[in-house]
Order: C-alpha cells, then sequence, then structure tokens
C-alpha cells in the first residue's frame, strides 16, 4: 500500500523483538528507516538486509538510547542520512523482575532509564527537528504494565506509566507545532525475552492466558499494526491518546 511513501522514521530498540517488526512493517509501507540498537552492531546488520532484501530502504547506527550522548549520535546520524524525521518511535525498554525490598536504588534507575528517560530523551530530540519542519508524529511504547501494577515490577510499572504521562504532556505542548504525540501499550508478546522466561517458569504461559480475554499472547506485528496506524495519515486528528494491543487483559475485571 505504501502508505509510509517518502517518510523518513527512526525506531530505537528496533534489532529485535517488537521494535524490529515495527521497523520491518515501515519500511515495507514506503518509509526510510533508520534501525538502532545498543549493542549488537550483527543484529543491526541483519534487520537492514531482511528490510533491503524486498526493496525496502535501511539504514542503522549503534547508540545507547538511555544516554543523552547516545540520542545526540543517534539524530545526528538520522539528519546526516535523512535530512530531517517525520516519524520517531521511541521503543527502547527492558523489564527485570526484581520484589521492592531486593530492588537496590542503582537498579531502580536502571529500570528509570532504560524505560523512561530513553522517551524522554528521544521524544525531546524528535521534538526539536519536528519544530522546526511544522510536522512529525511521536509515538512512545509503553505496556499494559503502566496501567495494571505487577508483583516484582515496581520500577518496571512505574517508568512505564511514565511513558503514557509523557506522551499526554508532550502531545498537548507540541500540537501547536503540527506534532502528533501517541502510544502503544503492548500486553505480554511473543517475543525472545517472553520465551525466556516461560523456559524459566513452567507452567506460566497457561496461567497468563487464562487472564487474557483472547487467551494468547500478542504478536509482534499486531504491535507493529498499531504502531502503523498511529505513523499513518490514518490518525491526522488524534494525539495524546494511547492504545491499548493487550487482547483485552486490562479490561478483564476478573483479573482483578
Amino acid at each position: 500500500m505504501n502508505i509510509l511513501n517518502g517518510k523518513s522514521a527512526l525506531i530505537t530498540g528496533s534489532t529485535r523483538g517488537i521494535g524490529r517488526a515495527i521497523a520491518v512493517r515501515f519500511a515495507r509501507e514506503g518509509a526510510r528507516v533508520m534501525i538502532n540498537g545498543s549493542r549488537s552492531e550483527k543484529d543491526a546488520e541483519t534487520v537492514v538486509d531482511e528490510i533491503r532484501s524486498t526493496g525496502g530502504c535501511a539504514e542503522y547506527i549503534i547508540a545507547d538510547s538511555s544516554t543523552q550522548k547516545g540520542v545526540k549520535e543517534i539524530f545526528e546520524f538520522v539528519m546526516k542520512t535523512f535530512n530531517g524525521v517525520d516519524i520517531v518511535v521511541s521503543n527502547t525498554g527492558k523489564h527485570e523482575f526484581i520484589r521492592l525490598c531486593d530492588m537496590s536504588p542503582e537498579d531502580w534507575e536502571r529500570m528509570i532509564r532504560i524505560n523512561l528517560t530513553s522517551a524522554f530523551l528521544t521524544s525531546s530530540n524528535a521534538a526539536e527537528i519536528m519544530k522546526k519542519q511544522g510536522h512529525g508524529k511521536i509515538i512512545t511504547v509503553s505496556s499494559k504494565m503502566g496501567i495494571v501494577g505487577s508483583e516484582g515490577s515496581v520500577a518496571y510499572c512505574s517508568a512505564k506509566a511514565g511513558v503514557i504521562m509523557l506522551t499526554k504532556c508532550l502531545s498537548v505542548e507540541l500540537a501547536k507545532y503540527g506534532i502528533q504525540v501517541n502510544c502503544v501499550a503492548p500486553g505480554i508478546t511473543a517475543t525472545g525475552p517472553t520465551f525466556h522466561f516461560y523456559k524459566k517458569n513452567p507452567g506460566i504461559e497457561v496461567r497468563i492466558n487464562k487472564r487474557v480475554p483472547m487467551s494468547r499472547l500478542a504478536s509482534p506485528n499486531e504491535i507493529a499494526s498499531a504502531a502503523l496506524f498511529l505513523a499513518s495519515a490514518d490518525s491526522d486528528f488524534i494525539t495524546g491518546t494511547t492504545i491499548l494491543v493487550d487482547g483485552g487483559w486490562v479490561a478483564n475485571s476478573d483479573y482483578y
């Protein structure tokens, strides 16, 4: 359909999982895509090769989007490569299971930095460019765990709740510049870390699926579909909203 034809997009945390699915989907729809990860150049190259093999346009940069230095490097490379950016998806994130009384200040700060500070830094740098352009779409990635609490995830849930409020505040502040800011909040999604968690906790997949009215995990492509909608012209009068892609988890009162 090429609904993003002529657009340039940056997706942080896009060497695997949800971020990778978003990048591949955007490229398939005609966008020039910047892949980003903080560690594995090999993983980044694999995503770029996949996109290019089907005729898409992609580049990559390895830099840490949870630090000011890393984000500066990312956006300098994006501007040098694409001479602008129409869509920015802040997807960097990580979940660690740490109970409150086992959590050190360093654990807390790491989870906030990776999951919330990264969204702030990415969004603020994107906004500076988009204000000059007079248009742009910023998409943050939160989680259903930013809406409902979870045992052993106090830092992660707090950070992801912060991403939702960051989205709301930025949408109000940036609307006058032609910038829309929206959020996608996935439920538990079929990615590598999820399967690793299931492997370490036999039987938990069945228990989790019972809590989801649709009785299954989300696929990364289903999260990418929501991000694509927010990146496209179909969402031009939507800002400050959070789209839950969780199979009904949050709506399920039986969970509580």
